[in-house]
């Protein structure tokens, strides 16, 4: 019997698929990828239902894969279906919400196999306030915030924190960590800016009360592991940036870095609650001392830490797989 696993992911993800990929064949597991933006105009899914149980199948450039062939799932990312090039107007509106539900349907009915992570508790997971909820909870401090989109409720909160107020959306505009012109970063809130809210009540934003930094943190979550790395700007320009995937990559570098024991209960207590194997956290290091919790991206970005750190990430991602399929651990 084939042992895949089914990397689920979008055709512009490339170097992390690549490292991953190579550590599962090297724990003696296949890795199918399926760019999930290519159904169904290069994929075919078919499932078939009796009283017998469920037959399916996926063809991939040409190669047949039976889902019983699958021993476990990476969800990396699951992108809807791009069908801009063949239809317009309603009829490509409705069917991409065929073809996604389609293909969700028959990918999310794997329970049985384990799954890093299952879609519906990254869906959970990705609720921010839900996060700095759960945070608190697991002993995490984080920033005071106010997600809304009143904007006298925005007012009353710059004047209770006096001023020091940052604001970010809550969903990424990019999928990738570098800085694209249309990513938008996290903003300080200037008093300007309070006569300016009308637009908010169309679009609510996440405000935070902004914390005074010594330095940022990344850190990569993998099954218990942790791969910290801090975030090193190195011009005054830089140093005074909210958020650090605004400065040119010369301007600043990573370092590797040693949570403290304590930090790292937390954080698997929170990763517990949240039943994720995996995330990307952002923590600031307080100029007071604190470590100061931001959010967690339940897919989020590692590469970068593996290549400027050596990090083994992608090692550590397989043998967390490998280790479940052989323990035979569903996502039950």
């Amino acid at each position: 019997m084939s042992h895949k696993v089914l990397c689920l992911t979008h055709s512009q993800d490339y170097y992390v698929t690549e490292l991953v990929d190579a550590s599962l064949a090297a724990l003696g597991l296949k890795m199918v990828r399926m760019n999930t933006d290519q159904f169904p105009l290069n994929i075919q899914i078919s499932a078939m239902q009796t009283n017998q149980g469920i037959n399916g199948t996926i063809e991939i450039d040409g190669v047949r894969h039976y889902l019983s062939d699958f021993v476990a799932v990476w969800f990396r990312k699951n992108q809807h279906s791009n069908l801009n090039s063949v239809l317009t107007g309603e009829t490509l509106s409705q069917a991409t919400k065929e073809s996604t539900a389609a293909k969700n349907a028959v990918l999310y009915a794997l329970e049985s196999i384990f799954w890093f992570d299952f879609p519906f508790d990254i869906q959970r997971a990705e609720n921010k306030q839900l996060q700095l909820i759960l945070a608190k909870e697991c002993g995490l401090s984080v920033p005071n915030s106010l997600l809304s989109n009143s904007p006298d409720a925005v007012r009353q909160f710059f004047e209770s924190e006096n001023g020091n107020l940052i604001t970010k959306m809550l969903t990424p505009l990019t999928t990738f960590m570098s800085n694209p012109k249309a990513f938008v970063y996290t903003s300080k809130v200037n008093r300007e800016h309070l006569s300016k809210l009308d637009s908010l009540k169309y679009c609510p934003m996440q405000f935070q009360q902004e914390i005074e930094k010594a330095y940022e943190l990344r850190v990569v979550f993998v099954a218990g592991e942790f791969f910290t790395g801090k975030i090193s700007l190195k011009t005054a320009r830089s140093k005074q940036s909210l958020d650090w995937r605004s400065a040119e990559h010369p301007h600043f570098c990573w370092k590797p870095y040693q949570l403290p024991d304590t930090v790292c209960q937390q954080i698997r207590l929170l990763m517990a609650r949240l039943s994720l194997n995996f995330g990307a956290l952002d923590i600031i290091r307080a100029t007071n001392g604190d470590y100061v919790f931001l959010e967690v991206n339940p897919c989020g970005e590692w590469g970068m830490l593996q290549k400027e750190l050596d990090f083994p990430i992608a090692q550590s991602i397989a043998r967390c797989i490998k280790n479940n399929v052989n323990i035979g651990l569903s996502h039950e």
